[in-house]
Formats: structure tokens, sequence, C-alpha cells
């Protein structure tokens, strides 16, 4: 027999819960449309779970459907990126010299008067006022130093004024230990730790532990928002919780007025843990791998990384040269320890610990020096590659077929492209291509299809 529960509203003992998140009871559906308002707050079919591998991490409570919202939230922190010229510090839009207004109080410069007044600015604007001078911005479209310390010093301000959300915010991850040290860290607390105290006069309020544990949270919880150009960044509560997996079975996205939603990407069924990929999943492992040790710090051994063909798409193989051997080379692992204070993404500009890949028929063996001196020179090739230009791409796929996999991530990535260039250059768009290149528009695009449906099965 079903263990009962008390009821929500008259706490009447109970076996019914809500049918979404099931962690509510209720003894008739009358109570529960008059509990709604309150509860529809928390009514996620998900939970936050710990344990000594995971820390924190969300599980489905019950089985969700590919394309199902899991949920919706509002940002804990929003805030420019911290290398941003100036933008807007109400709604994060670019800023244009002589298309600006002030704010009265602080000097701020905002796309509009009703900006001036979004509660977002208070933080920048009290400290500002505090400081006894108006902030003047006179440079637009290029970086601006005064802009990459708002969004900590937005942090920091819930320290005195809002201790709620202040907890919350401690309660993430900022990896304080891993981070000092590292080129990061240091220009971190230069440009960020440094110019709140001298700037804003703020020595004597916010010890440095306070500010760079604040710049932990923000790099390692962060959002880049993606709705206008450039983007801002937010930090959310829950969904800070998602775990990273190369092959994740949720996706996120964004309301038009910054929310994040998370929704799953294929059927989950109750029990799993929830994950999004903090990568990009058309990078390949060494890459993907690297970045997350890099910016995260943590190394990732899920099943995409774990096997060197990336569930048999072989996004990482390079050919054998061996004279009539049509085999492919990989390593027999890229599960190999990075090093932390590495600052390139590039992964041949690190000691990597594998010393050959191997093909897989006839077996013969190449120095891994060699396939990253093979991978970085082809990289330089893709990087002057004129924009634009299909013949270009076409050209690039041409001379690297015979050096890479038809679907390594390098002759994925322009296949991509080029799939998006044809039909855009004739104003007729589509109407105007030929049929012979219509046609390779489809293939490219079933193949990417294909290979998303391996490597990242959630994405939408």
């Amino acid at each position: 027999m079903t263990e009962q529960e008390p009821c929500e509203v008259c706490s009447a003992p109970t076996e019914h819960k809500c049918s979404s998140c099931q962690s509510v009871h209720y003894c008739s559906r009358e109570h529960q449309k008059q509990h709604w308002k309150l509860h529809k707050q928390q009514c996620v079919p998900a939970r936050v779970k710990e344990d000594g591998k995971y820390g924190r991490y969300l599980e489905a409570i019950r089985s969700l459907k590919a394309g199902e919202i899991v949920m919706k939230e509002a940002p804990l922190i929003s805030g420019p990126s911290q290398v941003t010229p100036p933008v807007c510090l109400g709604c994060y839009k670019l800023l244009e010299e002589g298309k600006t207004v002030s704010c009265q109080k602080c000097g701020w410069p905002f796309c509009s008067e009703a900006c001036t007044r979004n509660e977002v600015h208070t933080p920048e604007c009290y400290y500002t006022q505090q400081r006894g001078e108006k902030v003047s911005v006179s440079t637009y479209g290029v970086p601006h130093p005064n802009y990459q310390c708002i969004t900590v010093l937005r942090c920091l301000y819930q320290r005195d004024n809002n201790p709620k959300l202040w907890s919350k915010l401690q309660a993430l991850e900022s990896h304080d230990e891993d981070r000092k040290g590292t080129d990061k860290w240091d220009n971190d607390r230069k440009m960020v730790a440094e110019f709140i105290w001298k700037f804003f006069k703020l020595e004597g309020t916010f010890n440095e532990d306070e500010i760079m544990k604040c710049c932990g949270i923000i790099q390692i919880n962060g959002h880049e928002v993606p709705l206008l150009e450039p983007e801002y960044v937010a930090v959310f509560d829950k969904i800070s919780m998602v775990e990273h997996n190369c092959r994740a079975n949720c996706n996120k996205s964004f309301t038009s007025d910054g929310q994040i939603i998370l929704s799953a990407g294929v059927n989950i069924s109750a029990g799993s843990h929830l994950s999004v990929c903090y990568t990009d999943p058309l990078w390949g492992t060494e890459a993907r791998r690297h970045h997350l040790s890099d910016s995260k710090f943590f190394e990732c051994c899920c099943e995409r990384c774990s096997d060197v063909t990336e569930l048999g798409t072989m996004f990482s193989a390079v050919k054998c040269k061996k004279k009539d051997c049509k085999g492919y080379l990989l390593p027999d692992t890229f599960i190999l320890p990075i090093l932390h204070k590495t600052k390139s993404p590039d992964p041949s500009t690190r000691g990597l610990d594998k010393k050959f890949w191997k093909c897989g028929s006839c077996k013969d063996e190449v120095t891994d020096a060699i396939i990253q001196q093979l991978l970085q020179d082809i990289g330089r090739e893709l990087s002057v590659m004129p924009k634009g230009e299909p013949d270009a791409c076409e050209r690039f796929i041409g001379h690297c077929s015979t050096y890479l996999h038809p679907s390594h991530y390098y002759m994925t990535d322009v296949s991509l492209a080029l799939a998006q260039m044809i039909g855009q250059q004739d104003a007729m768009g589509l109407a105007g291509v030929t049929d012979d290149r219509l046609l390779l528009k489809t293939q490219l695009c079933r193949k990417i299809t294909d290979l998303l449906e391996i490597l990242g099965p959630g994405v939408p």
C-alpha cells in the first residue's frame, strides 16, 4: 500500500501527488487548484541531490519526454561580460557615441532614460554615489576597463542588502583553490579586485577573498545570454546545479526577458541525472576536455570522452598515411591528466602524455607530436580561409579529405558553414540554387543531423 502524506491544504492523509513534481500531496483536485498559486513557483519535475562524486546535481523525479520543459528560472544576478565595450547597464544593448543618456545620480551611460531606473543598476549606482564622483565614459565600440567589475560588484552588493540572495550565491562553486596561480586569477585580482578598491574606494568594505570568490562564482556558473550582441552574463540558482555531459540529455534556451529554460532533449527516465553540455558538442574531445579543465576545473570522463571513436563517429580520427591502407589513426585514450595551469584552449600547445596514434586497420603507429603538428597546420589553414566563400569551403574539404576522416570535427565545421552558405549568395535564396547545389546542401545537412543525433542528442 502506498504511504499516505498530508494534503498541503487541509493536512488530510492522501496518496495523491502533484503529477508534475510528485513532491506535494493533495486530497482533492479542488485543493490542488487552490494551492497552485503558491506551488507553481516550486513545481518542477526535478530535485536537488548530492553525493561525494558529483556534489549537488539535479535528478529527474519522473519520466520526461523529449521537448518537455523541466524548469524556467530568472537569474540571481545578471551583468555585462567582463570584457565588453560600453553597454547599457539596464538592458545590455551596445551603446553608440552620441546616443546615450547618463544616469543623473551616478553618470553611467544608458540607452534610454527608462533603463537608468532599472533596478539591476542599483549596486554600481549606489557605490558610485558613495565614491563622490560621477563616472564619465568617453570611448565606445571597444572594450572599456570600467565594465570589468560590474557583474562582480552586483554580487558583492547583495552581502549587505539581500542576505538571502547572497547566501544562494555563496552556495555556488567558485573553485578558488584551483584558480589561484592562474593567469585568470592574477588578471581578476588586478582588473577587478584592485579596481573595486581604488575606483570605488571600497578597500575597507570588501576583502580579497570575497571579491575573488564572486569572480569564481561568475566564471564557473555564469551563462552567456545570447539575446544581444555582445552577449551578457547571468548566474542562476537551481540550473547552476545541472551537471555537464558531452552527450547531454537536456538543452537550455532563453526567454526574451533573460529567463533560462531547461528542456529535455531526449526521453529521460525517472532518477536520471539531468545534464547539459558546457562546451560545444561539435568540438573534438581534446578541445572539449581542455576547455572544461581550463575554465570549469574538472576533467570530463563521460561516455563520449572515454570512447576514442566518439560513439563510432570517428570525430577526431586522422587518415593513416601508410601506402594502400584505408584505415584511421586514433590514440589509445583521450582520458589523461590535463595541466590545469594551461591557458590556451589549443590542445596542440600543451604537453600531452599520449605517445602514439594507432591505425585501426594496419596497426601502424604515428607519434602524437606528428598528429598535433598536422592538426595545428590544418587549424591555421582554416583560420585564414576566406569567410563567406563556398568555393573556399569546398577546396578545404577536398584538400583535407586526404588527411582527415570525413566526419572529423574540422571537416564537419566547414561542412556546416558550406551548408549554411548555399542559397544565401543569390537574391532568390534557395529558389535560385541549381539542383546539384541543392542536393549538396541536403546531403551536408543530413550528415550533420545524423552526427548530432549521436554526439548531441539533446541539442535542439
